[in-house]
């Protein structure tokens, strides 16, 4: 007697569909594409603006590079921009009720 001895084919597990036409197709969604090309913009910032700058604000006196000066500037310019648009609208509410 001969023994067979091809591996035997594996079958999908119940409930689990192994056919490769169904399988799920992976999918970029835009939000990933548009973050990982911000990155990429924020690295080539970042190694294009590394030079120190000498920065005077009142009495302090501060060497940096450009780069932490420009996302400085810009974070400070969001925060205030949101803290004006705060007390502009708590007026607004605080006119309107009375």
């Amino acid at each position: 007697m001969q023994d067979d001895l091809t591996p035997p084919v594996p079958q999908p597990e119940v409930g689990h569909d192994a056919s490769p036409k169904t399988r799920r197709k992976l999918k970029i969604r835009p939000g990933v594409v548009l973050a990982l090309l911000v990155v990429a913009a924020l690295i080539a910032f970042v190694v294009q603006n590394g030079s120190e700058v000498p920065v005077s604000w009142l009495f302090i006196e501060v060497d940096g590079p450009l780069w932490v000066v420009i996302v400085v500037s810009a974070v400070l310019g969001a925060l205030l921009s949101e803290i004006i648009g705060w007390v502009v609208g708590h007026r607004r509410r605080r006119r309107h009720r009375s």
